[in-house]
């Protein structure tokens, strides 16, 4: 076993581990190793934003996880691919910037995280991002992650806003502001046309030092302790097991299935759980792999026609071809995008007091999310209008099965456990159909194809949603952070009982502060690397 000495090690180089990495490096001073169990970023496809179709099935680039079957209506095995390349999920999903609003992210201060309200993250955002012609007093210029309008015109995504406007949905000039609840084209993480992953923007910069160490193909096994003070990690690579040691901290940023797993592994959760796989407990935290939460993403697909999608390209190798040549040229088309263009945030029935539901516009359509590798995909020109719930009350689980690090972990997402949850989601679907009946996008529709007008009972249309309902690829809560004695992290991100030891990225959030969850990852990123910063002055 191999020994090297550095002042931070973080696990994990996706969108917070990245970052942190990134920014503890700029002090010459200090030695930062960063562990990636995936390997670089150097695939075309990582880089061309259409291009994620082909990544989330391709297991060089994802986790390819698969929940534990539960109970009606989602009884199924649901596929979960987080990323596993360098700038980790933010090199491998839709680019879709959204941060959240001031009332959630004020609701963390309320829950006992202070520095964590809208007013203290706000600086981070702005810090972060690069977003040209935005309101100052909100947006960033000149950070890391670009942020960008969807390069690509698209005559239904229009049709598709002023639908939304017609049932009430206010236009929004920016939904980054302090609200979000409305309808407006997508923001990308997108820089002349290219995914702008913390990857490109914070690890290519930051690898040109010498006091970072950016080690791929690396997996963490399990922490080392001098009594309770975490002085390192065992890591397997290449079949071999090494380990780094750490003068100052070691700073889990592995996401929300691999972060729990690694705590576990290390004796750190809840007694019981840790003795049924064998694991001697060194400090008993029972909410460990607790708390988690996702987006399930139910989905109606239909024909339209007058406009040219995503099928299509795929579909024909000479169109496929002609999109190719204008991404090329001129950065524009289909291949600018993730498919989606255009998202409502939006009260799912006339009774809600507030904007509970998510819809977003895609402009591809066939059996399932993955359907961008070309597989399932419907033969039409087919777009897709997907929802969820903003807000789900569902929360399910994720622990270690075995000490074998290559072992993954058990995920019990309960979705749709909660009553709540399954009338909203049942809402969600028939706010699509209302929707997609109004003037301006019913004269591009021919026919729904998914699920059809057939399914129209409460009872069909959920039990339709259990049956194909999908990940939105939002898992977080799993080291939940609080002020309580349960509570994984404090608002420090240290972990309870333990020195020396963080967690930073989405399984830290204890609540849903977001329709989307990689900007604030990377807000996580950048807040964690000053909480670190400043404890080791």
């Amino acid at each position: 076993m191999l020994e090297n000495k550095f002042d931070y090690v973080v696990v994990g180089a996706g969108s917070a581990g990245a970052v942190i990495a990134a920014r503890l490096s700029e002090n010459p001073k200090r030695r930062v190793l960063l562990l990636e169990a995936g390997g670089a970023d150097n695939n075309v496809w990582i880089h061309i934003p259409l291009g994620v179709g082909k990544l989330l099935t391709n297991p060089r680039f994802v986790w390819q996880y698969f929940t534990k079957k539960g109970d009606p209506p989602v009884a199924g095995e649901v596929y979960w691919p987080t990323g596993r390349t360098l700038g980790g999920s933010s090199s491998v999903n839709g680019m879709v910037f959204v941060r959240g609003t001031r009332k959630a992210w004020d609701e963390w201060r309320k829950l006992g995280n202070g520095g964590w309200g809208y007013d203290d993250v706000l600086p981070y955002y702005q810090k972060l991002e690069n977003r040209t012609g935005g309101d100052p007093a909100y947006r960033g210029v000149g950070g890391p992650i670009t942020i960008s309008d969807v390069a690509h015109h698209s005559a239904v995504s229009d049709a598709f806003v002023r639908a939304c406007q017609a049932l009430g949905a206010p236009r929004l000039d920016d939904y980054n502001g302090p609200s979000d609840e409305g309808v407006a084209p997508l923001q990308l993480s997108i820089r002349n046309g290219r995914r702008s992953s913390t990857a490109v923007g914070y690890l290519r910069p930051a690898m040109k030092r010498k006091n970072l160490t950016v080690l791929t193909h690396s997996t963490a096994d399990k922490l080392l302790f001098d009594g309770t003070r975490c002085v390192g990690l065992e890591y397997m690579r290449q079949g071999n097991r090494f380990t780094a040691h750490a003068t100052r901290e070691v700073i889990l940023s592995a996401g929300s299935v691999q972060s729990p797993a690694i705590l576990e592994r290390s004796g750190i959760g809840n007694p019981d759980i840790l003795a049924s796989v064998g694991i001697k407990t060194l400090v008993a935290r029972n909410e460990v792999g607790e708390n988690l939460q996702d987006h399930l993403q139910v989905r109606m697909s239909f024909e339209i026609e007058g406009e040219r999608t995503v099928n299509d390209l795929i579909n024909s190798p000479f169109l496929g071809a002609v999109e190719g040549l204008r991404y090329l040229l001129r950065r524009r088309g289909l291949l600018t995008t993730s498919s989606v263009t255009a998202h409502s945030i939006m009260k799912s029935h006339d009774e809600s007091n507030h904007a509970d539901t998510k819809i977003q516009l895609a402009l591809i359509s066939g059996k399932d999310r993955y359907s961008g590798d070309g597989t399932g995909l419907d033969k039409c020109s087919g777009i897709t209008l997907g929802t969820f719930q903003v807000r789900p009350e569902s929360r399910g689980c994720v622990h270690v099965k075995s000490r074998d690090p290559s072992a993954a972990p058990q995920i019990e997402p309960n979705y749709l456990r909660e009553a709540v949850d399954r009338k909203l989601t049942v809402a969600g679907l028939r706010l699509i159909r209302k929707v997609a009946e109004q003037p301006d996008l019913k004269k591009f529709i021919k026919r729904e194809i998914l699920p059809g007008t057939a399914i129209s009972s409460d009872a069909a249309l959920l039990e339709y949603a259990g049956e194909t309902g999908q990940t939105s690829w939002h898992p977080i809560g799993t080291c939940r952070m609080g002020n309580d004695p349960g509570a994984v992290v404090d608002p420090q991100l240290r972990v309870r009982g333990v020195d020396s030891l963080r967690v930073a990225d989405a399984s830290i959030m204890p609540t849903m502060v977001s329709t989307n969850t990689n900007a604030p990852s990377i807000l996580i990123g950048e807040k964690a690397a000053d909480l670190v910063r400043d404890a080791n002055k």
